[in-house]
């Protein structure tokens, strides 16, 4: 076998200054590399530098496929460099291919002459390669690629060009890495936003398709508990009263799906907010010790949508008490607005708790013992329909044991 492969020679001695604009020049290759996000365009660009900065007539760069087990190229430079974008050259048979299995600089004198050049890429392009120094392109120590400069304008490459060429290799390595995290991370980021959107889109579709049903199961079941006596009238009155809670779940995924889509109700009807309390107590909190001034307590609204907001503030007192634990409901008018309380004398919550429980499917309990029924959601719904209606909604409590009251601002409808 041929080979031309020498050891470069030193560059004659050159003015400070040609050795300072050199230097110059790598620093701003390093400062250009960070800020390119698109790989192509910085292979581009880390293909142009070469050509410049060692003075040659075309560099290029050829990275591993890991499917196909060649060096393609993904870059390059001269009047060929554009056909040579995409086409292949094998690991063994070609002076790449050496420099990236060795993963060390080899410097080609005269690659007319040296069995290792892959000729067919001149003549596929019509270049003439002459000569060229070639450095492997390393993440953690491990080569990925190999980037080459070819046909110095000068006599030859020397040992400098090397150094500058393994410089430049070493800078682009990390960029590529980076510009490949970037784009991992920004499918990753496409990726599941659009499995949320199908997530928001079937949730919209379910709750759709079942507000149909379950107000049959409502209406008919209304029929029968006010037709049928004895024990059958009972079991009427369970069917009702399953058809609203399932209703209730309904509105929770359609809360939800607006939560992730990012629309909101738009209140416009007058609503008894007192109502709405007093309906929400009787279903939750039947023995609950209720405070509530006189007058309908009209705000601008979803009355449904109220109604499940508190019957989850209430039913949160009632499931994390004791069975006969005390639990209030109390509001009061100020300031234009309605002030509403839930309390009770339960488990409590810790100061970092008291956002949490917020968020939705957040337990502040043990996670691996569930021991209340429900989406895990209530707290989260609670506070985006207060929310979608100009209000807030925040926790307090002394500590863990005793108890927690949730307090939620709505404003009054203008008189």
């Amino acid at each position: 076998m041929v080979l031309t492969e020498t050891t470069p020679l030193g560059r004659p001695a050159e003015s400070p200054e040609t050795t300072l604009a050199r230097l110059r020049r790598l620093l701003d290759v390093s400062v250009a590399l960070n800020a390119y996000g698109d790989t192509s365009r910085l292979l581009d660009y880390i293909a142009q530098t070469t050509t410049d900065v060692l003075d040659c007539e075309a560099a290029s760069i050829l990275l591993f496929d890991e499917v196909t087990g060649a060096l393609r190229f993904e870059a390059a430079t001269g009047v060929a460099g554009s056909t040579l974008v995409g086409t292949e050259v094998p690991l063994l048979g070609s002076l790449a291919g050496t420099t990236f299995r060795e993963n060390r600089i080899l410097y080609a004198a005269d690659t007319d002459a040296d069995a290792r050049h892959h000729k067919a890429t001149d003549r596929r392009t019509g270049f003439a390669t002459r000569s060229l120094v070639g450095v492997p392109m390393r993440i953690d120590g491990s080569p990925v690629g190999v980037l080459q400069a070819l046909n110095p304008r000068r006599e030859a490459f020397d040992r400098a060009d090397a150094e500058a060429l393994l410089i430049v290799a070493s800078q682009a390595a990390v960029a590529i890495r980076n510009a490949r995290h970037e784009a991992a991370l920004r499918r990753a980021h496409d990726r599941l936003s659009e499995l949320d959107r199908l997530k928001t889109d079937f949730m919209a579709i379910a709750s759709h398709e079942l507000r149909t049903p379950i107000t049959a199961v409502q209406g008919f079941g209304a029929i029968l508990a006010e037709e049928v006596r004895g024990d059958l009238h009972g079991f009427a009155a369970a069917v009702v009263k399953a058809g609203d809670r399932m209703m209730d779940v309904v509105e929770t995924i359609d809360v939800m799906a607006e939560l992730r889509a990012r629309t909101g109700v738009h209140p416009g009807a007058l609503t008894s907010l007192a109502g709405v309390l007093r309906d929400a107590a009787a279903e939750w909190a039947p023995h609950a010790e209720i405070a509530l001034p006189p007058g309908p307590l009209l705000v601008e609204g979803d009355g449904r949508r109220l109604r499940l907001a508190f019957r989850n503030l209430l039913r949160n007192a009632v499931q994390f008490s004791a069975p006969d634990g005390p639990v209030r409901l109390g509001a009061e008018v100020a300031h234009a607005e309605v002030r509403v309380a839930v309390a009770d004398e339960g488990r409590g919550l810790d100061t970092r708790d008291l956002e949490r429980v917020f968020e939705a499917y957040v337990q502040v309990s043990d996670p691996d013992h569930r021991d209340h029924e429900g989406l895990g959601v209530g707290l989260t719904v609670a506070r985006a329909v207060v929310l979608q209606h100009g209000g807030r909604l925040w926790a307090e409590s002394p500590g863990p044991g005793r108890g927690a009251t949730f307090h939620a601002r709505l404003p009054l409808a203008a008189a």
